[in-house]
């Protein structure tokens, strides 16, 4: 199977990091572009008292969205020069579905992606994403924990 194009979900932690890592080492192998996902939870309005009125949580949300655009920017300066395509995606929703989702958009032969390692009982309150994406998706995921 040839892999053209590596999807790796980002929360821009040192997980996500440690992920993105591994992934231009796979992509540079096989001479595979990287695409680099960020979702951001959608604020609920149902969440704020009615104080907090919806135009201004509109706001709240671009302002996090442009954030997020920022941060993505800086994980590619990170990476440095290289010869690795890198594309950054930023969509609003539920982590794992917009993972699954986007594999299908842009058409991912594999999905990178970090591990926090919970267990125990933060694992059964916080769930895992990895967890679910592994269950959920249509293509190959390879969970990197780092140790």
């Amino acid at each position: 199977m040839q892999i053209r194009t590596i999807l790796v979900p980002t929360d821009f932690s040192e997980y996500a990091d440690h992920a993105l890592t591994w992934a231009l080492q796979m992509a540079t192998d096989s001479q595979a572009k990287i695409v680099l996902l960020h979702a951001a939870v959608p604020i609920s309005p149902f969440a704020f008292p009615d104080s907090v009125y919806l135009p201004e949580l509109r706001r709240v949300e671009e302002q996090m969205l442009a954030d997020a655009e920022k941060r993505m920017a800086e994980c590619v300066k990170k990476l440095g020069s290289n010869t690795v395509v890198v594309e950054t995606r930023v969509v609003v929703g539920a982590p794992v579905t917009a993972i699954c989702q986007a594999v299908s958009r842009e058409q991912a032969d594999l999905i990178i992606m970090g591990s926090h390692g919970r267990t125990g009982l933060a694992h059964v309150l916080l769930g895992s994403i990895a967890e679910r994406v592994v269950r959920q998706a249509s293509c190959p995921v390879l969970v990197v924990r780092k140790v």
